[in-house]
């Protein structure tokens, strides 16, 4: 192995695990990350900048009784280089409340998490650019936590995959969409917030929009 190859390999290494450190951190301390960014910039050498921290916040569905919102926190703080986290957050009015609707709301049963998890298998080995790819996969199977961010749009439940879970750090989000149409097969007993979306929907009173392929 080449000295270049050595040195790309071992920052993908570098990045992959750095990665899995991200992944279990939360979105919602905005204030302790951007307390750990301003000491590790204050540590760093001059060569390692520019230094940047970032997060947009955005909506992908919006009606009075439903509102779906997709984050994006992107943070440059060393080399070899940065390393994003997604977020994603739905929430539904009931009583007067908005409540926050998590994915084991809409799959609470083993067999539809199960019916979850193979669609997003069989979705991912079809992508040439994902782990589960090709003759000899890095990957065969999801991990639960791969499972929990997610947004929807007025015709997807979209599943929402941090970097380097399933696929590499490309630009945007790897996701995974699931139409709602396939979804009613799954869902005998339709959840609360499902039924709220469709209500929503079929008025048309809504903004819809998700910007990624």
């Amino acid at each position: 192995m080449n000295r270049i190859a050595a040195c790309l390999l071992t920052t993908v290494l570098l990045s992959s695990c750095q990665q899995r450190e991200v992944k279990k951190r939360a979105i919602d301390d905005l204030s302790s990350l951007k307390s750990e960014f301003l000491n590790k910039v204050s540590s760093s050498n001059i060569e390692e900048g520019p230094f940047d921290f970032n997060y947009s916040y955005r909506t992908v569905f919006f009606s009075k009784e439903i509102i779906s919102f997709f984050g994006e926190l992107t943070v440059h703080d060393r080399l070899p280089h940065g390393w994003k986290q997604y977020e994603g957050k739905t929430f539904y009015k009931s009583n007067g409340h908005w409540r926050e609707v998590q994915l084991d709301d809409l799959f609470h049963s083993e067999n539809q998490k199960e019916f979850l998890k193979t669609f997003c298998e069989k979705s991912l080995r079809s992508n040439l650019m994902s782990y589960f790819s090709g003759d000899n996969p890095l990957h065969t199977t999801l991990e639960d936590e791969d499972l929990s961010t997610f947004v929807i749009d007025s015709h997807h439940l979209i599943i929402i995959f941090q970097p380097y879970s399933v696929a590499g750090c490309t630009d945007g989000p790897f996701v995974v969409k699931i139409p709602f149409t396939t979804l009613q097969n799954c869902w005998k007993n339709p959840p609360l917030a499902y039924s709220m979306l469709t209500q929503a929907i079929d008025s048309g009173v809504y903004i819809a929009s998700w910007d990624y392929a």
